[in-house]
C-alpha cells in the first residue's frame, strides 16, 4: 500500500475506535461519553433536572480522568517521542478495559461502581487519543475524536470545492479527506452501540486489537516508506 492509502486507513481507524468507545460506553456504561467527554457536563445537566441522584453525580469525574491521561500522554511523549508507542499504550488500556468488562459480564448493573471503573478507564485510553491527536497533528486528516468541526469542514470545503471554485481541486481532496473521518466515525459508533448492547463493554476488544494490529505491523512500514 501506497503512503496515502496507509494514512486513509489508519485515520478510519482512529475515528472508527473514538466512535465506537463513545457509543459503547453510552449504551453500557450508563451514557457516559468516553471521547467526546464534554458532552458529559450535558447528560449532567439533563440528568439534574429528572429526580437526580447522588450516584448522578460521578460522570463528572470523567473530567479529572481525561485531563490526567492528556497530562501523562504530554509528559510521556516528552521522552518517547514516538506516536507509534502510545497509540499502543492505547491500545493495551483499552484491552484491560475490555479484559475487566468480560470478566464481569454476569452483572450488566451499569449503575455498578465496577462498571463506572471500566468506563473510565476507557475515558483514560481516549485520553490518550485526544492527545496524541493533538501532539501529531500531521498524521490525520483532522480531529480523530469530536466530528463537529470535521462536519463544519467538511460543508465548507463542499461549498469551495463544488459551487464557488474557489481552489477547487485542493478543496476536493479535503473534502474526501475529511469524509474519511466523518463516515469511520458513524461506522465505529453503529457497531459500538450494536455490539456493547448485546455484549456489554467487553467488546472494546475490538478496537483495542485493530489499533494494536496496525500500529504494531502495519504503522512501521509507513514510517519506513
Amino acid at each position: 500500500m501506497e503512503n496515502n492509502s496507509l494514512k486513509t486507513l489508519s485515520n478510519f481507524l482512529l475515528v472508527f475506535v473514538a466512535g465506537f468507545a463513545d457509543t459503547a460506553t453510552f449504551t453500557a456504561g450508563n451514557e457516559v461519553f468516553s471521547a467526546h467527554v464534554t458532552g458529559n457536563f450535558v447528560v449532567f445537566g439533563y440528568k439534574l433536572m429528572n429526580n437526580p441522584q447522588l450516584a448522578d453525580f460521578k460522570i463528572l469525574l470523567t473530567f479529572p480522568v481525561f485531563v490526567l491521561a492528556v497530562y501523562l500522554t504530554g509528559v510521556l511523549n516528552n521522552k518517547l517521542k514516538d506516536e507509534r508507542k502510545l497509540y499502543l499504550l492505547m491500545s493495551l488500556i483499552l484491552l484491560i478495559a475490555s479484559a475487566l468488562a468480560y470478566f464481569n459480564y454476569a452483572d450488566d448493573n451499569q449503575m455498578s461502581i465496577f462498571n463506572f471503573s471500566v468506563v473510565l478507564i476507557i475515558v483514560f485510553a481516549m485520553g490518550i487519543q485526544n492527545a496524541v491527536n493533538k501532539l501529531y497533528d500531521k498524521s490525520t486528516f483532522g480531529p480523530t475524536t469530536v466530528m463537529t468541526g470535521n462536519v463544519t469542514k467538511a460543508t465548507l470545503d463542499f461549498c469551495n470545492a463544488y459551487l464557488s471554485g474557489d481552489k477547487a481541486e485542493e478543496k476536493k481532496v479535503s473534502f474526501k479527506r475529511v469524509l474519511v473521518l466523518i463516515s469511520g466515525f458513524l461506522i465505529g459508533c453503529t457497531l459500538g452501540a450494536l455490539l456493547a448492547g448485546k455484549y456489554g463493554l467487553s467488546v472494546l476488544i475490538v478496537p483495542a486489537v485493530l489499533v494494536f494490529l496496525y500500529y504494531s505491523f502495519v504503522f512501521p512500514k509507513h514510517q519506513e516508506a
